[in-house]
């Protein structure tokens, strides 16, 4: 997922600086690759995601830093890899305290 959030920003870098791109950017978790429109199991049904795809450009060769949904969420928001913010679990709300203002992830 980062590296398609990586590459979605270099590809802004394209655009002239008095003209607005007109991007949408979807990120999902636990799809994997199933969707219709990579035509990678046969039989699965994306018919609204197959449309957009049909309009836009399709990542097919996307990474996540883990391979956990909330260790790749944290990366996404927080655009810090496990290694720093020390979250390469699951974590319950009591075990985002240090995401406050001003204070440190765990070391």
């Amino acid at each position: 997922m980062i590296i398609l959030f990586v590459t979605f920003l270099a590809s802004l870098s394209l655009f002239a600086a008095n003209e607005k791109a007109n991007v949408l950017f979807i990120a999902v978790d636990d799809l994997n690759d199933w969707l219709g429109c990579h035509q990678t199991h046969q039989g699965t049904k994306t018919p609204n995601i197959d449309r957009l795809a049909e309009c836009g450009v399709v990542f097919t060769n996307a990474h996540c830093q883990t391979a956990l949904c909330g260790p790749s969420r944290d990366r996404m928001i927080t655009g810090l890899p496990p290694s720093t913010t020390a979250i390469y679990d699951q974590l319950d709300n009591s075990q985002l305290d240090f995401l406050a203002p001003g204070r440190e992830p765990p070391h």
